[in-house]
């Protein structure tokens, strides 16, 4: 799909001043829209766990999901789909084999791509998929929880299996503290004006949590909404990595796709919380708040932090 002078320029952070909240609002639904009108085509490799709930997420988001993960497909699907995610849960050989050949089809393409570090930095096999996993596509989006991203940064950081045990003020020490580039990936130093080096080799990072944190180069926010019922079912995360390419397939902006992603997830998250009785009802008003999102309900309930990175 050519995306080319048909993005909304949606400038999230200008200098140190967040936008105006309802340009913002207007941002993110355009891009909803855009889906709903565009239905792009999501090739998703993921966790045997959660391959039915995300791909029922992505249909009633507007896209169209495809969940092959044969070798066979690889070249085919990435001639057709418009995105490409990749969740590195249940990291069975065979799959990750598809997945590195899917990531670098995705990069001669030129397809965007998002990729779910699940469980990174919990002993040496994850860590060492996701890092290599990570070197292939130039055009992608990083989703993971605090602990999964921060491992990425080569430091000797762990988690305890695919649980996050950073808060987000550690985490954005983390990766403050993992060089800092120009945007020739010239090291600057801690100390000098950049960004996160990791970020030399994504067009943005999300880290998941209570909050949820956005980064890109020279851009930062923070999204505070959601709901602690997100927590108590398996697949919201990973549901988020499969909307985030969604929104990449719209879009060429990474910071716009993963902001709208993350704000739509989260305020659908409040939506079906305020309905659900516990977790077993939580994920069929889940669903249905992704597929009846509006503009109004945006507005209402989106909550920003936004700073310059």
């Amino acid at each position: 799909m050519d995306n080319e002078g048909n993005n909304p320029t949606l400038s999230f952070v200008n200098g140190n001043s967040m936008i105006e909240h309802q340009t913002l609002v207007h941002g993110i639904f355009e891009l909803c829209a855009r889906i709903r009108d565009q239905k792009p085509l999501v090739h998703v490799v993921t966790n045997f766990v959660v391959m039915n709930q995300t791909a029922n997420a992505l249909l009633a988001l507007g896209a169209s999901p495809t969940m092959s993960w044969a070798q066979e497909d690889a070249a085919y699907m990435s001639k057709i789909s418009d995105a490409l995610c990749i969740n590195m849960g249940t990291p069975v050989k065979g799959r990750i084999e598809v997945m590195k050949t899917l990531m670098t089809l995705a990069a001669r393409m030129d397809k965007p791509v998002v990729l779910d570090p699940v469980g990174s930095g919990a002993g040496a096999y994850r860590t060492g998929i996701a890092k290599a996993l990570f070197a292939l596509a130039p055009r992608k989006i990083i989703r993971g929880n605090a602990s999964e991203v921060c491992s990425l940064t080569g430091t000797n950081y762990t988690t305890r299996g695919i649980d996050n045990t950073l808060d987000l003020e550690h985490a954005r020490q983390i990766l403050a503290g993992h060089g800092r580039t120009h945007g020739d990936g010239e090291e600057t130093g801690t100390d000098e004006p950049g960004w996160p080096s990791i970020l030399v080799s994504a067009s943005s990072l999300i880290v998941s949590g209570q909050k949820d944190m956005i980064l890109a180069p020279g851009r930062r926010m923070i999204l505070d909404n959601g709901t602690p019922l997100m927590n108590s079912v398996t697949g919201t995360g990973c549901i988020l990595s499969a909307l985030t390419a969604a929104f990449y397939a719209v879009t060429d902006n990474g910071f716009d796709a993963a902001v709208a992603a993350s704000a739509v997830a989260a305020i659908a998250g409040e939506l079906a919380a305020e309905k659900a009785s516990g977790p077993g009802t939580f994920m069929p008003h889940f669903m249905d708040a992704l597929y009846n999102m509006n503009e109004k309900n945006l507005a209402a309930r989106l909550k920003v932090e936004s700073t310059a990175s």
